[in-house]
């Protein structure tokens, strides 16, 4: 199965942040299909705009998102999903390729939950709260639901097996 062969609907996919080391970010598409949530990186370091000088300025406006906030595919750059495209994303290549894409087997997923509450250092990125996923291993991710897209639905979606 690979990426390009997947005709992406708002039923089989969600596009969410996962903040590491703090505030650090990555920005993945997560598909669910076969029995697998697949994380593909979908964008590096995302900042808001700002600064208090000119250097940062120009260092943070490359980092921030432009264009429609609430479109969730806004998020995502088309230089990180084209690396991928081609691969069999249930093989174990596409970890391979980016040591932060994932595949969690649905079987292997004790509980996805929902919180509403906004995730501090969001800034003025709209974000339906947060969606916990936790498996068997007691192994948890926390991914932020960007733009409009509905957290609750998410982690329902994502618990039906």
């Amino acid at each position: 199965m690979k990426l390009k062969d997947i005709e992406l609907t708002d039923k089989n996919h969600f596009v969410a942040m996962e903040y590491y080391f703090l505030i650090l970010n990555r920005t993945f598409l997560i598909i669910k299909t076969n029995g697998f949530l697949i994380g593909i990186q979908g964008n590096g370091l995302v900042s808001v705009e700002g600064g208090s000088n000119y250097l940062t300025r120009e260092i943070v406006s490359t980092m921030a998102i432009k264009g429609d906030l609430t479109n969730p595919h806004s998020y995502l750059k088309n230089s990180y999903l084209e690396k991928v495209e081609n691969v069999d994303l249930l093989d174990g290549s596409l970890k391979l390729l980016n040591k932060t894409n994932f595949l969690i087997k649905t079987s292997d997923i004790k509980d996805a939950q929902y919180n509403p509450n906004k995730k501090w250092g969001m800034g003025y990125y709209p974000h339906d709260g947060r969606v916990t996923i936790e498996t068997f291993e007691n192994k948890k991710r926390e991914f932020i639901i960007l733009g409009n897209q509905s957290g609750q639905d998410i982690s329902n979606w994502i618990l039906t097996k």
